[in-house]
């Protein structure tokens, strides 16, 4: 079966990310990819692409730069036909919006996939969400990445809940890739970074905007070095608070116990390495790197919001720390005194690890994900409506 997946870029992001775990798993359950970005490869619209291509795929982008674009809709029209599928997956906004018409044009069936927690929105980001999720609903079916995501969803856009074919599935992680260090394997991180062999390790991934909390960890961290002064704190990404990162930990006297990683391709090595993941993000539907880190057997500190506790069970397989607000980042104290917990015990830090592992393996496997997948495009393409997960 040939899956055209329309998405609005290849940006960093955890969209793009479920491009590459597809790609890993298509083989095997007999689809075949094609990757149609809207967006042109410019302005860093393209970051994503050595990974996909890595990944075995060559993405094609159809130059659309608005939603507006008066000829959007005909361009990926012919794009569809041309490809010659027999499902289209739309995946984030824009794409939601211009993908199902363009299928009933194209006559192929399209699904579609929303990949956030619905926040406030005012002018032009409260229509697109809203253009999204109607068109999305007249799709042959709008999939949700977390049951947090469907229930926002639900509730701000009632009339469309009641008449669309929404369902929930969850994203998956490659469990072989992302695994708990096996016997042979090094357990120190790579020696660039300067950690030294040992000592406590906070790991936080992601890119470095507002709204993710790497200021938080930051915050946080004089804290957490009152009780483990040779605990370190990784940051891995990069973005455009980085400098801004790096002032704060000069001037919170924590430079030494801070290390900026950058963006990396070892990550899976790098979390197998960790003590611990954290996670002090203002909303997220769907934690990518929490499922990283609970394949790899790493406990998670995350803020109880959105999707991440359908990830992380607290007092289980990791942390929760409250938010003050919806959409507001956690407190640094309050993440300080959880972060300082977590590591006073490496007994219940393995024991969560463990179970983190074990939750994965039972609900988040990148192959049971591609199989809900297979069988929701197998059901649309032959003109039948996907059963709900």
């Amino acid at each position: 079966m040939k899956v055209l997946v329309v998405i609005d870029s290849l940006n960093f992001g955890g969209a793009e990310n479920v491009l590459v775990t597809l790609a890993a798993e298509a083989p095997a359950l007999g689809l075949e990819l094609d990757v149609l970005s809207l967006a042109p490869p410019t302005n860093g619209r393209a970051a994503w692409l050595p990974r996909l291509r890595a990944a075995g795929l060559e993405p094609h982008f159809l130059g659309v730069d608005r939603l507006a674009q008066p000829d959007a809709v005909a361009r990926l029209a012919r794009a569809i036909r041309e490809s010659g599928c027999d499902v289209v997956h739309a995946h984030l906004e824009d794409a939601t919006t211009l993908a199902p018409v363009a299928g009933r044009l194209a006559r192929r069936p399209v699904l579609c996939t929303l990949h956030h927690v619905p926040v406030p929105l005012r002018g032009r980001e409260a229509l697109r969400e809203r253009l999204a999720v109607l068109a999305g609903s007249r799709s042959a079916g709008l999939l949700l990445v977390s049951q947090a995501s469907r229930d926002g969803f639900a509730a701000r856009y009632r009339r469309s809940a009641r008449h669309g074919h929404w369902s929930v599935v969850h994203n998956g992680v490659d469990l072989e890739r992302f695994h708990p260090t096996a016997p042979g394997e090094p357990t120190d991180l790579p020696a660039e970074l300067g950690v030294p062999a040992g000592v406590p390790v906070v790991t936080v991934v992601g890119h470095m905007r507002i709204g993710k909390g790497q200021d938080v960890a930051v915050r946080a961290w004089p804290q957490v070095l009152a009780e483990h002064p040779e605990a370190r704190l990784l940051l891995i990404g990069n973005g455009p608070r980085e400098e801004e990162l790096r002032a704060l930990a000069r001037d919170l006297g924590v430079a030494s116990r801070v290390v900026f990683a950058g963006a990396r391709d070892d990550v899976a090595r790098i979390l197998r390495c960790t003590t611990l993941v954290a996670l002090p993000t203002r909303m997220e539907a769907l934690p990518t790197v929490l499922l990283e880190a609970a394949a790899s057997g790493v406990p998670s500190v995350a803020t109880d919001v959105g999707g991440v506790p359908e990830v992380v069970v607290d007092g289980e397989t990791g942390w929760l720390v409250p938010a003050p607000a919806p959409g507001v980042l956690p407190d640094p104290g309050s993440f300080a005194t959880a972060l300082r917990d977590a590591l006073r015990d490496p007994a219940r830090l393995r024991a969560r690890g463990a179970a983190a592992r074990r939750r994965a393996e039972e609900r988040f496997g990148s192959r049971q994900w591609a199989e809900r997948l297979t069988d929701r495009y197998a059901a649309v393409a032959a003109g039948r409506t996907p059963e709900p997960a």
